[in-house]
């Protein structure tokens, strides 16, 4: 070989330079691959603190999921609502001379609202009169009074008479269930008024009580759970006494009726239920003039009246009622005793008509 001529590359060069360019050739794809990705844009990462707030809202709207259902009614029995209904028998007992209508005649006179505590605790618990022992179940104090009573001719009645709380109570017993409901109206006429719209018409009472839909109406249970669901099913009565500018409605069926031709005697249970007005009394002895307290308010026959609790005899002897007591002789009353825990005197038994009358 001559030394101008080129030399040829060896063997060993060849094999080099041939590992050479297919290394380069098999990492440039590579290398591009690595290049490429990592231009690409990575999905962004959540904390934890992300996940916990989507799980405490999840949470949120289940509970408030349960809270609608159980407005709607899907709570039980708490939704029951209490039938529109009346009594077979219904009477109004004013007691135009009685101490109560003239102490809290007006609510300009006795300015406190009623409250929950008055009206159903204490003695309103437990009422035991005539060998029946009630007990509280269901209460509701409300300043809406349309919302205590069904039919139009009432509603209006009470809107009318300037109704600021309607209290209504149920009761149950052995033998009866009931109930009892007070009305806080303007004044004593207003009372007479509300007790004389839930009365039926003639035409009414000749088609059995079967009133048209816009009225009169009646009270409203506070509850429809039983046995209130069956409230007007079965023979029932009803008593309206007038209370100065109170009104209080008691109402009774007898557990086993279930006709309202099957009609009984429910004079005792009326009575007794009619304690429920005993939250009244202490609030006229609250509001007595201070001459009354000083001279015991006269002897029972002078201050009291067939229920209002007033009992008395004759010739000055001792007599009891809301008046206080005062002792024989003509002589000076004895100071007002405190309010007592029992209920007042009942009233004589109502004389109801017969089946045959």
């Amino acid at each position: 070989m001559s030394p101008s001529e080129p030399s040829e590359p060896g063997p060993g060069r060849r094999r080099k330079n041939s590992e050479s360019d297919t290394g380069q050739a098999e990492r440039s794809p590579r290398e591009n691959q690595r290049r490429s990705g990592s231009r690409r844009k990575e999905p962004p990462r959540f904390g934890p603190g992300l996940k916990i707030l989507v799980g405490a809202l999840a949470l949120v709207l289940i509970a408030l999921g349960v809270v609608l259902v159980v407005q709607r009614g899907g709570g039980g029995d708490a939704a029951e609502a209490a039938p529109e209904t009346r009594p077979a028998l219904y009477s109004l007992r004013p007691n135009d001379s009685s101490e109560m209508n003239r102490v809290l005649n007006s609510r300009e006179d006795d300015q406190r609202p009623l409250n929950e505590g008055e009206l159903f605790e204490r003695n309103n618990e437990e009422i035991s009169s005539q060998s029946i022992d009630f007990t509280l179940r269901d209460s509701d104090l409300t300043e809406d009074c349309g919302e205590a009573v069904w039919g139009t001719q009432v509603q209006d009645a009470l809107a009318a008479a300037d109704c600021t709380q309607a209290g209504r109570a149920t009761y149950v017993s052995d033998a009866y269930f009931g109930v009892a409901a007070v009305f806080n109206l303007a004044d004593t006429g207003a009372s007479q008024d509300v007790a004389a719209a839930m009365e039926l018409t003639d035409s009414e009472e000749e088609t059995g009580g079967e009133e048209s839909p816009a009225g009169p109406g009646f009270v409203l249970a506070p509850s429809g759970e039983e046995p209130f669901d069956r409230l007007g099913e079965g023979y029932g009565a009803a008593d309206a006494i007038i209370s100065g500018h109170y009104l209080v409605v008691v109402w009774v069926q007898p557990e086993e009726s279930e006709s309202v031709d099957e009609r009984v005697t429910l004079s005792s249970p009326l009575v007794a239920l009619a304690n429920f007005r005993d939250p009244l009394y202490r609030r006229l002895v609250e509001l007595r003039e201070p001459s009354e307290s000083e001279q015991g308010g006269g002897t029972g026959a002078e201050e009291g009246a067939p229920g209002d609790g007033g009992a008395g005899t004759g010739g000055g002897s001792a007599g009891t009622g809301d008046g206080g007591a005062g002792t024989g002789g003509g002589g000076a009353g004895e100071a007002d005793p405190p309010v007592q825990e029992g209920p007042p005197l009942e009233e004589p038994p109502v004389q109801e008509p017969g089946p045959g009358q």
